[in-house]
């Protein structure tokens, strides 16, 4: 695993920062240390949507920060993609493979201490790039620059990515359909069932959802997908009728919640 970040992003800095001085990575060359097995690279590249295109690696995880139009406090975690078009990079209708069970570890993690400092934490559903060849993980400080500037708030992604660096357990592997950009009830049902997602659709992509991309959603994740969930109440019946007739087609299992 390869956690990545940019000295040139004010929380991706901090963030990498906390990890070398409190969880014992060590200095090992020009923008790179080591803990155990993980490596923490900086890649000293403009933004934190530049990924070095050659990594090998079975993870990558990158520390970030979020924009949003709403001010406030805010962390958050989500696997970038796109299910559409590419306006924040990455190539168009094109998925990224899913870190299912890392996800969920990960997103368990940084709830707790988000609450430990007072700051709510919400997975996002795919979206932006980069699109690259192996799983890739984004967490994020937000939302905006008082924020990227929060030690406490650096302190705590740092805490949370250092808990999730360990081994995994088995989980039931699905991809949500339903809600906005911020999935508020798969971040809650994660939390509280054996439930691990990787992509998740909002309502406003599912008008154009077609086979080819809900394919790549079953197709693109390290943990075989169980089954595909619909937010009933965050659906119409138009989204239910047409991811039921996608999930028949390719024989996975439908639920709604």
């Amino acid at each position: 695993m390869i956690i990545l970040f940019t000295s040139n992003n004010i929380a991706s800095k901090k963030i990498a920062e906390n990890l070398i001085l409190k969880h014992g990575f060590q200095k090992l060359g020009d923008r790179e240390w080591q803990k155990e097995e993980v490596k923490l690279i900086d890649t000293d590249l403009p933004t934190v949507l530049d990924v070095p295109p050659a990594i090998d690696t079975d993870c990558i995880i990158m520390l970030s920060t979020h924009k949003s139009k709403v001010p406030g406090k805010m962390l958050t975690a989500h696997i970038p993609g796109n299910w559409s078009d590419a306006g924040l990079g990455g190539e168009p209708e094109t998925l990224n493979i899913a870190a299912t069970a890392r996800l969920k570890k990960i997103a368990i993690a940084m709830k707790n201490e988000a609450e430990k400092i007072g700051w709510p934490f919400c997975l996002e559903a795919d979206h932006h790039g980069p699109t690259i060849a192996v799983p890739i993980i984004f967490v994020e400080i937000g939302n905006d620059e008082e924020q990227w500037k929060d030690e406490k708030a650096a302190e705590a992604v740092a805490n949370a990515v250092s808990s999730s660096l360990g081994p995994l357990e088995e989980y039931r592997t699905v991809v949500g359909f339903g809600g906005g950009h911020y999935q508020k009830k798969f971040t809650e049902l994660i939390g509280r069932t054996d439930m691990a997602i990787g992509h998740m659709a909002p309502k406003y992509v599912i008008d154009g959802l077609d086979e080819k991309m809900f394919k790549q959603a079953l197709d693109r994740n390290i943990e075989p997908v169980h089954e595909v969930v619909v937010l009933k109440d965050e659906t119409n019946t138009m989204h239910k009728k047409k991811i039921k007739e996608l999930a028949d087609k390719f024989a996975v299992r439908y639920t709604e919640i």
